[in-house]
């Protein structure tokens, strides 16, 4: 016999080959690694629940006398009339803001517009806080972010948080910016205000709420026109504020009331409130909808 012969007599049958030390390892680091991964997945879901109650449970407790100001606001005698328009819009803001989160517990992976909404009021009203009053005062609001952060992190569709372009729909962003820039001109307006004036309601921040909320009502709009997963939960949640803030102004115009504004601006903000959601209804049927995996999960 050769000792060709001799030498292929020996290697296994059937091709293979002997595994080596280095394939051998490598294998080894892919089935820890799908491990380790298929675990954290395992431990996130109940993680995310978890501090979405918990948040939201910290909500209500903290910020339910705020938010109850959006319909004690409008009564008769009530105890601050001065400041109806400021103290309905940051009960409707709150109540909006909690009700993003709420809405989390249930099927998350069909809310990611919801969640954008959350992460955009909680880190324009930081950042927003910053330029305005300082760093000092947006660190107390920590205590809203980081959950909001952890929740995201955390969330079963958190790789689609980020806008994508080709979901964006260019009619409803068109009249999302005609919308952001009348918003964008009343909150230089706040700004202005809380840094100028020396009034209750700077002493108050009412100013500086209204800064941010108007800010926010830009960025849900602008957002929904990119069109996520649960996208109209932006689409309302823009015109619901856009509409609180026109209503409540010419229920109460006067000028002690800080922010309420004119009978003209109202009726604009109003007619761009019910257009914007008209619209997102008309364009509803070509909206994005979740991958066929995440529709499985939800079941």
């Amino acid at each position: 016999m050769s000792p060709e012969r001799c030498i292929d007599s020996k290697r296994p049958s059937g091709g293979a080959r002997p595994m080596s030390l280095a394939s051998s390892t490598i294998d080894t680091s892919h089935r820890i690694r799908d491990s380790a991964s298929h675990s954290a997945h395992r431990i996130r879901r109940p993680a995310f629940y978890l501090v979405t109650a918990a948040f939201l449970a910290f909500l209500v407790f903290a910020l339910r006398e705020s938010m109850t100001m959006a319909v004690n606001g409008w009564f008769a005698g009530y105890a601050f009339p001065d400041h109806r328009v400021h103290h309905v819009m940051i009960g409707g803001t709150l109540t909006v803001f909690a009700a993003t989160i709420a809405v989390q517990l249930y099927r998350p992976t069909r809310r990611v517009g919801a969640l954008q909404a959350a992460i955009t009021f909680s880190f324009t009203a930081f950042v927003l806080t910053i330029i305005a009053s300082g760093a000092a005062a947006a660190g107390e609001l920590l205590v809203f972010v980081v959950p909001v952060l952890l929740i995201a992190l955390l969330h079963p569709a958190r790789d689609q948080l980020v806008p994508r372009l080709e979901h964006m729909d260019t009619r409803l962003f068109a009249l999302a910016a005609v919308g952001a820039f009348g918003f964008a001109v009343g909150a230089v307006r706040e700004y202005v205000n809380h840094t100028t004036l020396t009034d209750g309601h700077v002493a108050l921040g009412h100013y500086e709420f209204m800064l941010f909320t108007l800010a926010s009502i830009s960025a849900f709009a602008l957002l929904a026109a990119f069109r996520p997963v649960g996208w109209r939960a932006l689409v309302y949640g823009a015109a619901a504020l856009a509409a609180l803030f026109a209503t409540v102004s010419l229920a109460f115009a006067g000028l002690e009331q800080g922010s309420s504004l004119g009978t003209v601006a109202s009726l604009a903000v109003l007619l761009w409130a019910v257009g914007f959601v008209a619209l997102a209804e008309y364009t509803r049927g070509t909206a994005s909808k979740p991958p066929r995996s995440e529709v499985r999960e939800t079941r």
